[in-house]
């Protein structure tokens, strides 16, 4: 982890954002999971009230509080699909997994994630190129409980 992680990892939690990479940057630095795990998770691999994957999922996955708020926001009035989901309606070739069967969203892409986040943290950083994910796995005392990482 680069020197400066933790602060780093507070300050990009710090900023304001949509809710979808809010509440993605908050799953993934609360749950310690990586990025491909977290947008490969559908609503009902979900148990929000135990903050938590359901049981059967594999591997298990555990969140805390601040994604536990921000989850049931970004998935009002989905009940099916993709947790993370973008804002265009997927082509008609998008496997019916990767869409969502309400709004027609495609699942977020690695890709997308990625440079969302390092447009976010370009005002952060002093080089003005902005950071990776991989900021948000740091699981320092100083930015929360420890979690397992997946």
């Amino acid at each position: 982890m680069p020197a400066g992680a933790p602060d780093r990892a507070r300050a990009a939690l710090g900023l304001r954002a949509p809710l979808r990479e809010l509440a993605l940057w908050h799953l993934l630095h609360e749950s310690g999971a990586t990025v491909e795990r977290v947008l490969a998770l559908n609503i009902g691999h979900l148990h929000l009230p135990g903050r938590r994957t359901k049981p059967g999922v594999v591997p298990p996955m555990s969140w805390g509080s601040q994604a536990a708020l921000l989850l049931p926001m970004l998935m009002v009035g989905r009940s099916a699909g993709p947790v993370f989901v973008t804002h265009r309606r997927a082509p008609a070739s998008t496997p019916a997994e990767d869409r969502c069967p309400v709004t027609g969203r495609g699942r977020l892409s690695y890709r997308r994630a990625a440079e969302l986040f390092s447009v976010a943290t370009m005002p952060l950083d002093p080089d003005g190129r902005g950071w990776t994910l991989l900021v948000l796995r740091d699981r320092s005392p100083r930015t929360g409980p420890a979690r397992r990482r997946l």
